[in-house]
């Protein structure tokens, strides 16, 4: 009797994995490389913001290079979050927003941006945005604060 139900149950589950129809299996999704991309460069940029924390706390890094560093990396952080959202909104698959540049061009990337200067704290600017928490002036491009990293209001 036993032997019999283990017969059927075999018999069972090789007819199912027999008959199961190509159409019925999901298609793979598609992954984005562009996206994917970002999504570990973002990774890389909070685990370098994490490490700068860390040496700064261990009292290897100076206020000034700490500050330094650390806005250089948040202004990195504001422009692949930006990029991630431009990429979630668009119509197309590789479709640009014909008005917007292209952020790779617009931000400088890696270690090296802390080093190049940034912006002045000023209000007037032509088409810049200019963030309500900090008062920093942006691009007019960007989505999110290259000084705090906080969205801009439009």
């Amino acid at each position: 009797m036993i032997l019999a139900i283990c017969l059927l149950l075999a018999a069972g589950a090789i007819g199912f994995t027999l008959l199961v129809r190509e159409q019925d299996i999901p298609p793979a999704p598609v992954e984005n490389p562009e996206l994917k991309h970002l999504e570990v460069r973002r990774q890389v940029l909070y685990d370098n913001l994490k490490d700068l924390q860390f040496e700064y706390h261990q009292g290897k890094l100076t206020d000034e290079d700490y500050q330094s560093l650390k806005q250089g990396f948040l202004y990195d952080l504001a422009g692949v979050m930006d990029s991630i959202e431009r990429i979630g909104l668009r119509p197309g698959k590789h479709a640009k927003a014909p008005h917007q540049p292209e952020p790779a061009t617009a931000m400088p990337q890696g270690r090296e941006a802390a080093s190049k200067p940034r912006g002045e704290h000023s209000t007037a600017g032509s088409g810049k945005n200019i963030c309500s928490s900090c008062k920093f002036s942006n691009p007019p491009g960007n989505r999110f604060c290259g000084q705090c990293g906080q969205p801009l209001s439009h």
